[in-house]
């Protein structure tokens, strides 16, 4: 992980989504995106972090799709923006809390069914809503089911958004209409759904903010027209209920007003004042009630929201300076910065009972420096043969990193005495030199598809195969990469092979 200021990364997943999306070098031409890194690299040190070459690069690329689709810029800027200012949101919330509390018709005050009440009960269930969400998140499995939900509504969010700022719409020009149409829209769309995605935090922050300052804004406005009602009119203050007894009515009333008691150093009335507040025929003064209702939505409701909100708006401008991305787990920023990576580290690779082609040989190159850097020495071993041992790891070591990748075909049928004992032997003979050491087993189904007629049966003979293979690999604590080697590696492999490259530390020698 890595942390990235908002408008750098802006730059960077607006230049990725472009990149991703225009495969054929439509919109940015490859010789443009090479000048780009050059470009990048010529203005930084040699010493400097792979992130500082992403966002130089971003930087020149962006400048190039904002001259070029002024319409994708306004987009990305639209998406960036935090909201309405915060003056704004709470002027708003004053004028809609002095436009709800109505005190009473007829110059009355039900004290059960007062407008402010209803905002402490929101208020109250808007902390347990939260409480309860929380709670969820942290149930097992339910990040993985929110996560999916997550992605499904900011994909939403994003067609929605293109769709409104979008080329179609008739009010916008035909000029406009070619701007965002075809590829540059499917580019727009998966920037924003990856700026929901990644800016999450950051979004969820700046959103909880105004909503905190809103509530609070709400209640001092209702505070407000309350005592402003009060200065020009006369209310009296009664209670009616079918249900509800004096003594219920009493024990409501000190349950909810007694810390505005205490600050007020003003007594609770106890039954007998309660029941002589009963309607149609009894009532009294409200400026009590008021004052109670007053210092309690300040208490409950203005304090804990303004203090929140600060909190809040704390922690955006905190995130809006660090944005966490994972350049680590992301296959586009992987081959973006491989040649900056794999320095020191080299990859013995062994084929077993397979002898694969010249160009799943250099596909297999380019997975390798994709995964472990363009830097990385690799040496090539003859095939093993079915049975054979592992060949033991060179001697000239010197303090290199040692990678041990291992090319089985998925073709051929695994065997727990045969495969697993070869890949065991070998974990061992990588613990038993010391050092830091990896091992990478990849699996290339390009022969076995080709062998295979197409269609759904082809697919069910391949899953199946898969199955046997992770059984087997299972046993003895390895995963594998399925990926047919005869062309270049998309995302999803990269991403694979990172998860499953088997790490061994110093202390796995002892």
């Amino acid at each position: 992980m890595v942390e990235l200021r908002e408008g750098d990364l802006r730059e960077v997943l607006l230049v990725r989504a472009f990149e991703e999306s225009d495969r054929a070098c439509e919109l940015l031409g490859q010789r443009e995106r090479e000048t780009a890194t050059r470009d990048a690299r010529a203005e930084l040190s040699a010493e400097a972090p792979p992130v500082e070459l992403i966002v130089t690069r971003a930087r020149r690329l962006g400048a190039r799709i904002a001259r070029s689709w002024p319409a994708v810029e306004r987009a990305a800027a639209l998406a960036a923006r935090p909201g309405p200012p915060l003056w704004v949101v709470l002027a708003l919330a004053l004028l809609l809390g002095v436009a709800v509390d109505r005190l009473g018709a007829g110059g009355r005050i039900d004290l059960l069914s007062f407008p402010i009440l209803g905002l402490l009960l929101w208020n109250l269930g808007v902390a347990l809503a939260s409480f309860v969400s929380d709670l969820w998140t942290t149930k097992p499995g339910s990040r993985t089911e929110g996560a999916a939900s997550r992605a499904a509504a900011e994909g939403r969010l994003a067609r929605g958004l293109v769709w409104c700022l979008a080329p179609e719409r008739p009010w916008r020009g035909v000029r406009a209409q070619k701007s965002l149409s075809g590829p540059v829209s499917q580019a727009l769309q998966r920037y924003l759904r990856d700026f929901l995605r990644v800016g999450r935090p950051l979004h969820l922050s700046r959103a909880r903010t105004r909503l905190h300052l809103f509530a609070a804004g709400v209640m001092l406005g209702a505070v407000a027209g309350m005592y402003l009602r009060g200065l020009v009119l006369h209310y009296e203050a009664s209670w009616q209920s079918t249900f509800l007894t004096a003594e219920a009515v009493q024990r409501v009333l000190t349950l909810v007003f007694t810390p505005a008691a205490w600050v007020l150093q003003s007594p609770l009335p106890d039954v007998e004042a309660v029941e002589a507040l009963r309607a149609p025929d009894g009532s009294g003064e409200a400026a009590r009630w008021i004052h109670y209702y007053g210092v309690t939505g300040g208490l409950f409701v203005v304090l804990p929201r303004l203090a929140l909100a600060l909190a809040c708006g704390r922690r955006s401008r905190r995130l809006e300076r660090a944005v966490e991305l994972d350049l680590e787990g992301d296959a586009y920023f992987l081959r973006l910065v491989a040649t900056d990576r794999g320095h020191g580290q080299r990859a013995l690779v062994q084929a077993y009972s397979y002898h694969p082609s010249a160009r799943s040989s250099d596909g297999l190159s380019t997975l390798l420096y994709d995964v472990l850097g363009g830097r990385t020495r690799i040496e090539r071993l003859e095939p093993c043969e079915y049975g054979d041992d592992p060949a033991p790891p060179p001697a000239d070591l010197a303090g290199a990193r040692l990678c041990r990748v291992v090319l089985f075909t998925l073709a051929q049928s695994p065997e727990d005495e045969v495969h697993g004992e070869y890949l065991a032997r070998l974990l061992e003979g990588l613990r038993a030199q010391g050092g830091e050491a990896a091992l990478l087993v990849l699996l290339d189904s390009g022969p076995m598809r080709e062998r295979l007629p197409r269609g759904e049966e082809a697919g069910r003979r391949l899953a199946e195969r898969e199955r046997s293979w992770e059984r087997v690999l299972r046993s003895v604590g390895l995963e594998a990469v399925v990926c047919e080697l005869d062309g270049l590696a998309d995302a999803t492999v990269l991403e694979r092979a990172r998860v499953a490259l088997h790490e061994l530390g110093p202390e796995a020698a002892s």
